[in-house]
């Protein structure tokens, strides 16, 4: 045989040897502590990834279609890889102390090490497991709602405690979506860590297919009837609209009207706000829909003299305890959004607004450029926060390399029950 083919045999057998070869040594040192195989999953390695700079892998844990739409826009603005998990097909809302421990037991390493970095979304008590075990994976709780959402009155101080527990760890960070997320939690008795808190508003995409309206019912105003029988919308409104004779002016929708592409191309959507914020408004004004909604008195005025059953809105006691700031809390009508709603002052002005096509439609396609360049700031504002929040923990999560991991030392599945 040649000397040139006996070299080439010879390095290929040398190349088979040590690619089928493995080092028993140290994977006994790495695995051998492990006590329950059924339930390991190990954390990734991510010294190849860190030392050559490749984006890290985050699991975004949600039960909401519109926070999921929301990060489809922001993971493919980061060209991160990424997976989606519904916490809803393992875990009930508002998770107790007891379940917990036990989903920590049975799911723990692969929740933990599902990625590098770990996203929870809209349902913050779906975290619990994971934090009341003591993750060490980086960790973003997303709060676009109340943060104990779901947890029953007797759980709640051993929530609190494990979240303000949670709020002292360097690897989980803090995102609200809207300014009245880090007061509620605040109030509650979770200080959070200012370094370790953004403010990030959603970027208003949704991915429901476009959907076009006819020219007559582009003419009309739109009311969306929420599902709630005690939404001001249902238990005033709709039988306003039939007492007043406005019904020809206006086209009623019930929850699943189409999406903000139907919306955007009425002249204006009658709105009531029943949250501080909610992702229908963000959606709508990214796609050119204009909001009338109460002014800020009448909405003052309207709420002080409604209690829940007329008039469902989930925080009164911003309005009692902030009387000269609340807007500030409060999305729908903060400095940043308030100028791209048309107002009311009273339902007399809103008969009128109603019945003035040409006048309320020459005002809708003046607010429509106003809100889509409010979205514009905003969603550059969240881009950014964003890059900056996930070269944070992409850094963070390369330095953990070091560390020990909370499994790392063995797995016992009964440990936590």
């Amino acid at each position: 045989m040649p000397t040139f083919a006996l070299r080439v045999v010879t390095l290929c057998i040398l190349v088979a040897l040590v690619s089928s070869s493995y080092n028993e040594t140290a994977i006994q040192f790495m695995y051998g502590s492990v006590a329950d195989w059924v339930r390991f999953s190990p954390r990734p390695d991510l010294s190849n990834a860190c030392g050559l700079g490749l984006p890290l892998r985050i699991a975004y844990f949600t039960r909401h279609s519109g926070t999921l739409w929301d990060w489809t826009a922001i993971a493919n603005h980061l060209e991160v890889p990424w997976t989606r998990v519904n916490p809803g097909f393992f875990q009930t809302y508002g998770v107790n102390t007891t379940k917990a421990n036990i989903i920590w037991a049975e799911l723990g390493h692969m929740l933990c090490h599902m990625a590098d970095i770990l996203i929870f979304s809209d349902t913050i008590p779906d975290a619990r497991p994971l934090l009341q075990g003591g993750c060490t994976t980086p960790l973003i709780l997303q709060v676009t709602n109340r943060f104990d959402y779901g947890i029953s009155p007797s759980e709640q101080d051993a929530y609190v405690q494990v979240m303000a527990d949670a709020a002292t760890r360097p690897h989980v960070w803090w995102v609200v979506n809207n300014p009245y997320e880090a007061l509620y939690i605040d109030k509650r008795g979770v200080k959070l860590p200012q370094e370790r808190l953004m403010l990030l508003r959603p970027v208003g995409v949704c991915l429901l297919p476009p959907t076009h309206l006819p020219s007559p019912d582009q003419a009309l105003v739109a009311l969306v009837q929420p599902s709630g029988p005690t939404h001001l919308e249902n238990t005033f409104i709709t039988p306003w609209l039939k007492s007043q004779s406005l019904t020809e002016y206006v086209r009623l929708y019930h929850q699943h009207y189409g999406g903000p592409s139907v919306l955007a191309q009425h002249r204006g959507v009658i709105s009531i706000p029943y949250q501080m914020s909610v992702m229908k408004m963000y959606e709508g004004l990214s796609a050119g829909a204009v909001f009338v909604i109460p002014s800020p008195s009448f909405f003052k005025k309207l709420a002080g003299e409604m209690d829940d059953s007329k008039m469902v809105f989930c925080c009164r006691d911003v309005l009692r305890d902030y009387p000269d700031s609340w807007q500030d809390y409060f999305d729908w009508y903060h400095k940043d959004f308030i100028n791209a709603h048309i107002l009311f002052d009273s339902w007399e002005q809103l008969a009128n607004l109603i019945k003035d096509r040409e006048g309320t439609g020459k005002l809708v396609e003046e607010k429509r450029v106003v809100g889509k360049e409010a979205m514009r700031l905003s969603r550059q504002r969240t881009l950014d926060g964003y890059s900056s929040l996930y070269r944070s923990l992409s850094q963070q999560a390369c330095e953990s390399i070091a560390q020990p991991d909370v499994l790392s030392l063995g797995y016992n599945a009964d440990a936590g029950v």
